[in-house]
C-alpha cells in the first residue's frame, strides 16, 4: 500500500546471513541498527533452486514502501532473489556475488563434489575449522569461536542444499539498484570476479565481524543516499 503524500516512512532493512551463519552474524550492525530484522531461514524442499527458495521466504519480509534487503554471501544471492519478487528499493551485497561466476573457480568445483557426497558428509567437527577458516580470512579466537557455534548448529542437510544451490544458480533479470561492499583478501569470493562499490583493504569473507565499522557505515550510507529527496528518509547513529 502506498503512503499518502507528505507521510514519511521508515526503512525497513532486512539482511540474510551467509550459509552456515546465523542471526549472530549480523550483530555488530544491529547494534548500531536496532530495527534492523533477520529472518530465520525457513527448510528448504530438496529440489528447491535459490529462486523457489527465495520465494518460500518471502512470506517472511513484511511490506513496506521503503524496502532494502541484502545479505552475507550465501544470503546475498538469495537477497536478489527475493528483490525480483518484492522489487525493494535495493539490494545491499555484503562479501557476495551476482552469479556463481564470481566464486573462486576451487569452490565451483565443490558442485561435483557435494551432488556426490551423503548428507552425513556434512556434519561439521571441530578439527576441520584449521582447514575451513584460512579460507575466510584473519579471525580473532572469539570470532573463530563464534563461527564455530553458527556452524556447528546448521543442519548437514541444509549445507549440502545450499552448496548445490548456490553452484547451480541461475540469476533471475534485476531491475532495482545493488550496492556492494566486499574484502580485499576475500579468498571465496576473490575481487578479480566481482565489482563491488566499495573495497574494505585487508578484509576477508566474514566482514560483517572483522570490519563491522565499515559495513555498518556502507549500509547508513546507501539507505541515505536511497532515501534522499523521497518519502522514507532515515537517520542513524554514527557507527562506533
Amino acid at each position: 500500500m502506498l503512503a499518502s503524500p507528505g507521510v514519511k516512512l521508515k526503512p525497513t532493512i532486512v539482511l540474510l546471513p551467509g550459509l552456515g551463519a546465523d542471526q549472530r552474524l549480523f550483530q555488530p550492525q544491529q547494534a548500531a541498527m536496532p530495527d534492523l530484522l533477520i529472518p530465520s531461514w525457513p527448510v528448504p524442499q530438496p529440489q528447491d533452486s535459490l529462486p523457489a527458495y527465495a520465494a518460500r521466504l518471502a512470506d517472511a519480509i513484511p511490506n513496506s514502501d521503503c524496502l532494502y534487503l541484502g545479505g552475507s554471501s550465501f544470503g546475498g544471492m538469495v537477497a536478489l532473489e527475493l528483490a525480483a519478487l518484492l522489487r525493494p528499493k535495493g539490494v545491499i551485497l555484503i562479501g557476495s556475488c551476482t552469479s556463481p561466476g564470481g566464486i573462486a573457480p576451487w569452490a565451483r568445483y565443490m558442485r561435483i563434489v557435494a551432488a556426490t557426497l551423503p548428507v552425513a558428509s556434512f556434519h561439521l567437527h571441530r578439527w576441520s575449522l584449521p582447514l575451513v577458516l584460512p579460507k575466510c580470512g584473519q579471525l580473532t579466537a572469539e570470532q573463530r569461536d563464534l563461527f564455530w557455534r553458527m556452524a556447528s548448529v546448521t543442519p548437514a542437510s541444509f549445507l549440502k542444499w545450499g552448496v548445490e544451490a548456490i553452484l547451480s544458480w541461475r540469476p533471475t533479470p534485476l531491475k532495482v539498484p545493488v550496492h556492494h561492499i566486499h574484502g580485499s583478501q576475500d579468498r571465496l569470493m576473490p575481487l578479480r570476479l566481482v565489482r563491488p562499490d566499495r573495497v574494505v583493504p585487508g578484509g576477508g569473507h566474514f566482514l560483517t565481524l572483522t570490519h563491522p565499522h565499515e559495513v555498518t557505515t556502507f549500509l547508513a550510507e546507501t539507505v541515505s543516499r536511497g532515501s534522499e529527496d523521497e518519502r522514507c528518509p532515515v537517520r542513524f547513529p554514527a557507527p562506533g
